[in-house]
């Protein structure tokens, strides 16, 4: 037995609202440490700039955790013959949230001393800012690669059945994009095609996934 309509109702707004988040979180991201941002120990010391990268931080702790719940719903929607690439993808999904967590965690922890009266001067705060940078390449790469296979899988389940191939197809193109733009240095911008997703998603799920094989 598939999801019921309560599920689906509350997957799809899951992946609306990941999708806002997702962008609402890159557009404060990229206003903190874009080109052309100063150094983000400058960008600190004045609370608006630490209001933004909190932003940055919530949002894409939020987007994240919703669209892991957004995957873990669709994916109960696919046929029991595609249970083994549903489970797969809920497994990775899931270890990608905590994967984004935990580095994001890093970033609010920049703004978090700030606000217990750190100096943005000090070398101690200087070398948090490159751990926190070294754990945000990291763990924003790993997180990618998890993210994106899991939505190949979603993808290649979802082509096969005939009034899902659009999300389906859509997964598997964003899917790879996601992992060619990683070696090119804007692996980042994979969010943005997770939250484009997201909405094809949404209304694959306000659809009711009447193409799902499970009765």
């Amino acid at each position: 037995m598939g999801p019921g309509p309560f599920l689906l109702r509350v997957g799809a707004a899951s992946f609306l609202l990941s999708a806002t988040a997702f962008v609402t979180g890159v557009a404060a991201l990229y206003r903190a440490e874009g080109p052309n941002a100063p150094n983000l120990w400058v960008y600190l010391a004045d609370p608006s700039g630490r209001a933004v990268l909190d932003l940055a931080s919530k949002a894409l702790t939020v987007a994240v955790l919703l669209w892991f719940v957004g995957i873990a719903i669709i994916s109960m929607t696919l046929p029991p013959a595609a249970e083994s690439a549903a489970r797969l993808a809920r497994y990775l999904a899931a270890i990608a949230a905590a994967v984004f967590v935990g580095f994001l965690s890093l970033q609010f922890a920049l703004v978090a001393v700030l606000d217990e009266g750190v100096s943005p001067e000090s070398p101690e705060f200087r070398a948090l800012v490159l751990q926190a940078h070294a754990a945000a390449d990291w763990g924003g790469w790993t997180g990618i690669v998890l993210l994106a296979t899991a939505l190949l899988l979603l993808g290649a389940a979802l082509a096969r059945q005939a009034a899902r191939r659009a999300t389906g197809w859509s997964a598997v193109v964003l899917g790879g994009l996601g992992l060619a733009l990683i070696p090119i240095g804007f692996g980042f911008l994979f969010t943005i095609l997770a939250a484009i997703w997201a909405v094809i998603a949404a209304i694959d799920l306000f659809r009711g996934g009447r193409a799902s094989g499970r009765t």
